[in-house]
């Protein structure tokens, strides 16, 4: 990448784009303003680029125009082209936040601080809003956004087109002080979701938005009123006989002049700007009758009088995490050979026997492609952890623990030796200490309680029922294994704080339903690198909700098809469709609920080995227990959320 477009992070904007922003935001002007004259407002564009937001700026008759460009590679164009534009050749970051305009609107610089500390440490030394508002893993733009605010007038209005990361980020990111700044001083007015359809045509990630800031003035400051936020989505292209640009240029157009089409919603969000919260998810896209569909199921997850969620019931931690994956999974025929009941490791070049105990050490290891609906995929299988448990030899002195390791493993230890400098320099790099080199450096214990020592998971892992799900992911894809378990740190565990009022099976084909699919979507919850979510994100159903005989006999019926589909989809479990059957058989004492399918086809579709359909069955159950529609929730989510 050229090294100074990068540190410019330029990408200029299509200029249906900007045609679109200018309108639009000359239309809010309007309605929010009841009388004005045209040249009397003060325009403004931070980042002017190519001068494409200037020229519809210019078209729309504004008079007043200031404009900001680091590039001087632009600057004899733009002065030839835009000669009645006030231009300024310097970072609009060193501004005087003191001169006020009226609109400010563009396209800021998007550049992640993550891998550009060094350009973010000269802006923080060089400009004061960047030295204020500076947190670790954040965007440029966010420093636009600060001082764009700052440099509004009261009522005045601002429109950038942004990525929508930053919406959904918590406290513990960029978002530290962005939040607070935008909800004390504006309001959010107009949301327009781009994320999917393709704006940019040579940009990294096309999860675009445009949003409209109003500064509050000192009345609305003090008596704290609240405003609505109107929203617009457009659907993706799915015409093949138009282009993208073509199409993003008609959607944006009947948005201007307020027609309508089917790949267009508009709605106001359920959220009002007093309902922003300072430090975390804005879920803007929000239907009302969305969140009326929320609350009737959250009304089953009350206890005492509060919101059972999961995070209340469990941990969400990693799988393991390694000093160095190629020395600590075992590939077969590569780091180890089977050969009948004997294991053999390659110590230089050699292979040597592994004792029993040694063999033991050796666990089936996966990674998050591994997961699947109520179970993994065995093929998936990463190869054997060397997993040494730290707990075991924690009694010795650090001296003594290394003799006892060589003692107990001796040719695991010899395996380890060969790796020993390269394992040491890892941990050393990592402020952590070089004498754990024989063990997984995370993830093989967990701390449940600040006034808890560790809990070993070590015998969770091997054969207690776990749920986990993976690492990266839109969708609610929970699997489970009651055999042993180990996965890298791509994958997410639940770890059970106190037991929750279900058994874990009723969880897992809650987690895994429908309705949980409509909340993924409608809460836009999403399972990431960093932080899932989820905890706070997905009601738990509590057992006092349901007090009917009806209503219980649903949930074993559940529970009964629950432990079909764990046994189906875990591969080495063995399973007797017999022992099922008698169970289903045994239904007709219950008072079951009449409009399941009987049993005859639950039967048959467990013959044919038809998950889909036993979890359509679950999921119809789950309606029911929770008085739900199922057809609303699948307009809903074709309405709304389907891409």
């Amino acid at each position: 990448m050229d090294l100074h477009k990068n540190r410019l992070s330029q990408i200029f904007t299509p200029d249906y784009i900007a045609e679109f922003m200018v309108k639009n935001i000359k239309q809010h002007y309007f309605s929010t303003h009841n009388a004005f004259t045209i040249d009397k407002i003060k325009i403004l564009e931070p980042s002017a680029g190519k001068g494409i937001f200037l020229n519809y700026i210019l078209e729309e008759r504004f008079t007043d125009v200031t404009a900001y460009e680091l590039d001087q590679t632009l600057k004899t164009s733009l002065l030839k082209n835009y000669q009645d534009v006030q231009l300024k050749f310097e970072n609009f970051l060193g501004s005087d936040a003191n001169e006020k305009f009226d609109i400010i609107i563009g396209n800021p610089p998007y550049l992640g601080q993550n891998y550009n500390a060094q350009i973010f440490q000269e802006l923080v030394k060089n400009y004061s809003i960047c030295k204020k508002y500076f947190v670790g893993n954040m965007d440029l733009f966010y420093f636009f956004i600060h001082l764009g605010i700052d440099k509004l007038k009261p009522g005045g209005l601002l429109s950038f087109i942004t990525t929508n990361y930053w919406l959904t980020k918590s406290k513990k990111t960029g978002i530290k002080y962005l939040k607070p700044h935008i909800t004390n001083d504006c309001f959010m007015i107009h949301y327009i979701d781009l994320s999917r359809i393709k704006v940019f045509k040579d940009a990294k990630g096309q999860h675009n938005c445009i949003f409209v800031l109003q500064k509050k003035n000192m009345l609305e400051k003090e008596k704290i009123i609240d405003k609505h936020i109107q929203i617009i989505q457009i659907n993706r292209n799915k015409d093949p006989n138009i282009s993208d640009h073509q199409y993003n240029k008609l959607m944006l157009s009947k948005i201007l002049d307020g027609s309508n089409h089917n790949s267009i919603k508009r709605y106001t969000s359920s959220l009002t700007n007093s309902d922003l919260s300072l430090q975390s998810n804005w879920n803007l896209l929000y239907p009302r009758d969305v969140k009326e569909l929320i609350m009737q199921i959250e009304s089953f997850c009350i206890k005492n009088k509060t919101l059972n969620l999961l995070g209340d019931y469990f941990s969400i931690r990693n799988g393991l995490i390694l000093i160095k994956d190629g020395i600590f999974i075992l590939k077969e025929n590569e780091h180890i050979i089977f050969d009948g009941d004997d294991i053999l490791i390659k110590i230089n070049d050699k292979f040597t026997k592994l004792n029993p105990l040694e063999k033991k050490r050796l666990k089936k290891f996966y990674k998050s492609r591994a997961v699947k609906p109520y179970g993994y995929l065995l093929e998936e299988k990463e190869g054997y952890l060397l997993f040494i448990n730290k707990s075991d030899f924690e009694h010795f002195e650090i001296g003594e623990r290394e003799n006892q390791i060589s003692k107990i493993y001796p040719n695991l230890s010899k395996y380890l030796k060969q790796y020993e400098q390269e394992l040491k320099e890892t941990l050393k790099n990592a402020n952590e200490n070089c004498h754990d080199f024989y063990y997984p450096r995370r993830g093989s214990h967990i701390r449940q309680s600040r006034d808890k020592g560790l809990v070993n998971l070590e015998p969770l892992y091997d054969n207690s029922p776990k749920i986990f799900f993976k690492f990266i992911s839109q969708e609610n894809i929970f699997g489970y294994a009651l055999d042993q378990y180990y996965a890298t740190s791509d994958t997410y565990f639940l770890w059970s704080k106190k037991l929750p009022e279900f058994s874990l099976l009723f969880l897992l084909a809650y987690l895994n339903s429908k309705i949980v699919t409509f909340l993924f979507k409608s809460k836009s919850l999403a399972v990431k690198r960093s932080k899932t979510k989820l905890e706070d994100g997905i009601p738990l159903p509590t057992f006092s909700a349901f007090k009917s005989t009806e209503k219980h006999s649903i949930i074993e019926v559940i529970q009964l098809l629950t432990k079909w589909l764990v046994y189906s989809a875990n591969p080495v479990m063995p399973y007797n469709i017999y022992k099922y059957i008698s169970q289903l058989e045994s239904f007709h004492y219950l008072h079951t609920p009449e409009n399941i399918p009987n049993k005859e086809m639950i039967i048959k579709a467990m013959n044919d080995k038809n998950d889909d359909y036993i979890q359509d069955i679950i999921n119809n159950l789950f309606y029911q227990l929770f008085d739900l529609d199922g057809n609303r929730i699948d307009y809903l989510i074709k309405e709304y959320y389907n891409v």
